[in-house]
């Protein structure tokens, strides 16, 4: 595979908004010290510092700054600066000269991993929530609580949040999905619902749910069974107000 200008842009780009977000973000990146204990000059103990966190941080920003010095050197062109904004920025306007060369690839890779990594320890412990699935890859995308946006891990793709939840409150007639995503779908906070996955495939099983895809592709492979999110739906409220007998789904 040869990148394209385009995904090496998009890739730094990535990069430089995840290492913003953790430049802002509620990640601990100094020690700080609590209120002096009473009676004397004792303080409490530093607060934690995410080591991981700053050890991924450092990592990026030496990962672009030598490839950013490697470019300077064989195009003659100086750096700008030497903070990660300044060296990605820097390499986003010489994508077209790097997608020449033959570390191209490796470049990219390595730039993709680093905000993969990086994204994921400054979010491992905030609550996500389900956001819907990246059109580009078909990536599941979770999103950090309370956070407008929503980053697709494998290809890098920004989506809006409030987007997407309109999108779903719309999607009742027409979207369909395997038992897996229509759980997952409905988890997600514009429906609140917590249906299980084998739940939706006893009743496929049972025939409550109408197969909304064909059963073979055209190959002749067996396909997963897909249903309505609206079948689904409009089951779960049926289930709902009918009282439990032992045989219920």
């Amino acid at each position: 595979m040869t990148v394209t200008v385009e995904q090496l842009e998009r890739a730094l780009t990535v990069l430089d908004q995840v290492v913003a977000s953790v430049n802002i973000g509620r990640g601990t990146m100094t020690a700080s010290y609590g209120p002096r204990m009473g009676g004397g000059s004792r303080e409490h103990a530093p607060l934690p510092v995410d080591v991981d966190l700053i050890d991924k941080k450092v990592a990026a920003h030496r990962m672009l700054m030598d490839r950013a010095l490697k470019v300077a050197m064989e195009t003659d062109h100086p750096l700008t600066g030497r903070d990660p904004h300044s060296l990605t920025n820097y390499l986003y306007t010489r994508a077209a000269w790097i997608t020449g060369q033959h570390w191209a690839d490796d470049f990219h890779k390595a730039l993709l991993t680093h905000a993969e990594g990086l994204d994921g320890a400054r979010t491992r412990r905030e609550p996500r929530v389900f956001a819907g699935r990246c059109a580009e890859c078909e990536t599941d995308l979770y999103a950090t609580k309370g956070q407008p946006e929503a980053r697709c891990t494998t290809c890098g793709t920004t989506y809006e949040v409030l987007k997407w939840r309109a999108h779903a409150k719309t999607a009742l007639n027409y979207y369909i999905g395997t038992p897996a995503e229509l759980s997952r779908a409905l988890a997600a906070p514009e429906y609140g619902i917590n249906i299980t996955v084998d739940r939706i495939w006893r009743w496929g099983n049972r025939n409550k749910l109408e197969r909304a895809n064909d059963q073979h592709d055209p190959q002749g492979q067996p396909l997963k069974p897909k249903y309505r999110l609206s079948d689904v739906l409009d089951l779960h409220h049926k289930a709902k107000k009918k009282p439990i007998d032992g045989t219920a789904a």
